[in-house]
């Protein structure tokens, strides 16, 4: 091939190269770098557009508003476990800020300063709270007395009677000792301050002290009753219940233990979040009194209960399924606040605490 060839061959081969090169960024890199031009419907669809923040600002704002702080004191069982544990409160369309506390007193705080909006407590700790100047309103019975005086199993005690001069373990700043007081002289005339030998401790520290035999009996309520049987061999000498039918105030089978009390400003303000919060508390009513494997797995993941002890708590502790309050559940908080008056845990009558306490139920 002459020179002349070869030099028209090289320049066509290089006229081919930069025409590929060429047609490739026009076909490529302009595409790739281009801003399309959004318009029509798809326009209005934009992530940017106003119609869009302004229901995301809605959808946020809503959320907050849905949220209820609920306060109980920690070790205290209740349906908050299984609305917490089966999102009972999402199917409902709200959310649970739950927050525990350590003592009655930092929950009554709590609840007067507006730090929660609801509160799991005892009925007897309702009328306290109303006595000393707290708009808090019962919105729902959660279960009823499931204390109990416990003896040592070893020890051959059979009545009340027997008592007389042991040792027996209270918790002295709650409406379960006002009512053991009210208890005691009301059906057996027994003075417990001058007829036992009292140790006054918290539940933990009386679960401690009956392990070790310190002491002959407790007074005390579940989930401790049940670990005191089935793990350190006490005895039921008698329940609150059997107790309560014998008193002559009594209304009903058994005294309410707990309820849902909730701030009366809050639950003017938002109606809807109490219906809400009711209907999930009542459907974890329902799971828990009907399906024992799961209020058992809660027992012992919560509370530290062994097997046997979650078994006996779940068939001594059976919910309030009612969604409502009845003329009947209020006439038995009242006869509760007037046995806890009757044990000097509160002074004022039950009739001059109820008015406006108890959540449409006509009071």
């Amino acid at each position: 091939m002459s020179r002349a060839a070869l030099f028209l061959v090289t320049a066509l081969v290089i006229l081919v190269i930069i025409g590929a090169i060429i047609y490739y960024g026009y076909t490529h890199i302009g595409k790739e770098t281009a801003t399309p031009t959004v318009t029509g419907a798809a326009a209005s669809a934009s992530p940017v557009s106003t119609t869009t923040r302004t229901a995301a600002a809605s959808t946020t704002t809503q959320q907050a508003q849905s949220v209820i702080k609920i306060g109980t004191l920690r070790g205290g069982v209740s349906s908050l476990d299984v609305i917490l544990a089966k999102h009972l409160d999402s199917v409902n369309g709200f959310r649970v800020k739950p927050l525990f506390f350590t003592t009655t007193l930092d929950l009554a705080n709590a609840i007067a300063h507006g730090d929660i909006d609801v509160a799991i407590i005892p009925a007897e700790f309702v009328a306290k709270l109303r006595e000393q100047g707290s708009d808090v309103v019962i919105i729902a019975v959660d279960f009823y007395q499931n204390q109990a005086i416990v003896v040592q199993g070893k020890e051959n005690i059979t009545s009340i009677e027997q008592l007389r001069g042991k040792k027996v373990a209270v918790f002295k700043p709650t409406g379960t000792y006002a009512m053991f007081k009210a208890y005691m002289e009301a059906v057996y005339g027994i003075d417990p301050e001058k007829d036992f030998v009292l140790v006054n401790a918290p539940p933990p520290q009386i679960v401690q002290a009956f392990a070790r035999g310190d002491v002959d009996a407790a007074v005390i309520w579940e989930p401790f009753v049940s670990k005191l049987v089935a793990d350190y061999g006490g005895k039921i000498l008698v329940t609150y219940q059997e107790l309560w039918r014998k008193w002559s105030g009594h209304v009903g089978d058994n005294g309410v233990m707990i309820v849902y009390a909730a701030r009366a400003k809050w639950a003017q303000k938002h109606p809807g979040l109490v219906e809400k919060l009711l209907t999930a508390r009542s459907m974890a009513a329902k799971l828990w009194d009907e399906n024992e494997t799961l209020a058992e797995k809660i027992l012992e993941k919560n509370y530290g209960l062994s097997p046997e002890a979650a078994k006996l708590c779940w068939k001594r502790l059976r919910m309030e399924t009612a969604k409502t309050l009845d003329e009947q559940l209020v006439r038995n908080i009242l006869a509760v606040w007037e046995l806890a008056r009757e044990g000097g845990y509160i002074s004022s009558s039950p009739e001059s605490l109820a008015k406006g306490a108890f959540w449409q139920a006509g009071r």
